[in-house]
């Protein structure tokens, strides 16, 4: 900002010098045209008055008139002099000297002292007229001489002038391009530190890039960076958490799972209708801590970067047959038909996770789908890829939430009230899954389906 007014306040203090400049000549230009002019009318009635004085005393013949013709020479002597520190013109100067000279040599021809006679004062007539006619000729040339001098002055004022709109328009476009500058230089640094917010907004933990700008904003995109590994370890010991407590899960979940499986069995004895039931429910809620905790573990796994397996040829149908039949008995209960298109038949991807992508997805679709409705799944080939539709006909996915489907631990607000909440990772693994190979996920709007999941795997 302070740069910006350096070219404006430069430009403002010259004009204000150039500006008191002006003002000073035209101020000096007046009071000494002003002076200039009175004196010069001045001596011209001085001139008349000391050939009064001078005839009142010769031909009246009177010595008390004697002082008077003194004083008005004198006076005349001395408007002469003061008008000689004021004229710069040459031929005023001219003037004014020839009119010193003869003003001094009439003088001493008039002076007090012997008077002269009448005739002899009448032959001083025609000099009288000579000092009147140079009195006049000085007025006349001070005159044009203050007449050069204001054009002069108008000269200059025009001069100025132009230099002040020369300057007014050299400072626009400076200011301007200035301003332009300082905007993109203020703009970058902001920009980028926008893209680095997004970024961690994103939950994407990768260096970001380096910002450059003013030192305020460097200092502060250093502190985006630190939060970012702060995040990164959070992140890391999170994961770290999550394997720690799977692994650590996994022993004793085995041995329960023998153990149910033992009664299950009657190993240990016969069981009664009541002790089929809950070893029942004790075998389906192990299956599902079981499932529960390989999505754990899957979800770090995909987290950490690990290789995905090689891809291979699968067809779309047989995949979801297999994955139908392990959910036939929810499908049933619900009397949930699915529905199937597809004009892409075959996926090149890892078998297993086909299966977990559509086992999650037709999971989440049977449990927010109303009795008796219908799921969709279809596929279709794009350019450069193949697409997988999973829909159903649910309350569907607010707008506010959908951004938010994929995140790790998520779970809307519309939640079935007769099914038991799940972990929040299932829709977070498919991402991750179809990411790990250069695919996608995203929640898109089919109607008149009221949920609609598009997956993307290339080719």
């Amino acid at each position: 900002m302070g740069v910006l007014i350096v070219p404006l306040a430069s430009g403002l203090i010259n004009a204000v010098h150039v500006l008191q400049g002006v003002v000073d000549t035209q101020r000096q230009f007046t009071r000494s045209s002003l002076a200039v002019t009175r004196d010069v009318r001045q001596i011209v009635e001085s001139v008349s008055q000391l050939q009064r004085a001078a005839g009142q005393y010769h031909l009246l013949k009177d010595a008390e008139l004697g002082p008077a013709l003194r004083q008005s020479f004198d006076e005349l002597h001395a408007q002469l002099a003061q008008l000689d520190t004021l004229l710069a013109d040459p031929r005023s100067r001219t003037a004014l000297a020839t009119l010193q000279a003869r003003s001094q040599a009439l003088y001493r021809q008039v002076r007090p002292g012997e008077f002269l006679a009448s005739e002899q004062f009448q032959a001083l007539g025609p000099a009288f007229d000579s000092l009147h006619d140079v009195a006049r000729t000085l007025l006349v040339q001070a005159d044009t001489a203050v007449q050069r001098e204001l054009q002069t002055l108008e000269g200059t004022v025009q001069a100025t002038r132009r230099r002040l709109i020369l300057l007014a328009l050299a400072l626009i476009p400076l200011t301007l391009l200035l301003a332009a500058v300082f905007s993109w230089m203020i703009n970058r640094p902001i920009k980028q530190l926008k893209s680095s917010i997004q970024q961690l907004g994103l939950a994407d933990l990768r260096p970001l890039p380096a910002i450059s700008g003013p030192q305020d904003i460097v200092e502060l995109g250093r502190e985006i960076d630190w939060l970012r590994q702060r995040l990164q370890a959070l992140e890391e010991q999170k994961l770290r958490f999550l394997r720690h407590v799977s692994h650590e899960l996994k022993t004793p979940l085995a041995s329960l799972r023998e153990g149910v499986a033992l009664l299950k069995d009657e190993l240990a004895g016969s069981l009664n209708l009541r002790q089929r039931s809950i070893v029942g429910i004790m075998d389906s809620g192990s299956r599902d801590l079981q499932k529960r905790i390989e999505d754990l573990i899957r979800y770090s796994s995909m987290v950490r970067g690990a290789a995905p397996a090689p891809a291979t040829p699968h067809a779309l149908s047989d995949t979801l047959n297999t994955v139908l039949a392990r959910q036939k008995l929810a499908l049933d209960a619900r009397r949930i038909e699915v529905v199937t298109a597809f004009a892409a038949p075959v996926l090149h991807t890892e078998r297993g996770q086909l299966e977990t992508i559509l086992d999650n997805l037709l999971s989440n679709a049977v449990k927010f789908s109303p009795e008796g409705g219908r799921i969709l799944v279809k596929s279709v080939a794009v350019e450069g890829s193949v697409e997988v539709w999973v829909c159903d006909q649910g309350d569907g996915i607010p707008e506010d939430e959908r951004a938010r489907v994929f995140e790790p631990f998520f779970q809307g607000a519309r939640q079935p009230a007769s099914t038991v909440r799940g972990s929040g990772l299932g829709l977070s693994i498919v991402r991750e899954s179809l990411r790990a190979v250069g695919g996608d996920a995203e929640v898109i709007d089919h109607p008149p389906w009221s949920t609609c999941f598009r997956l993307r795997w290339p080719h």
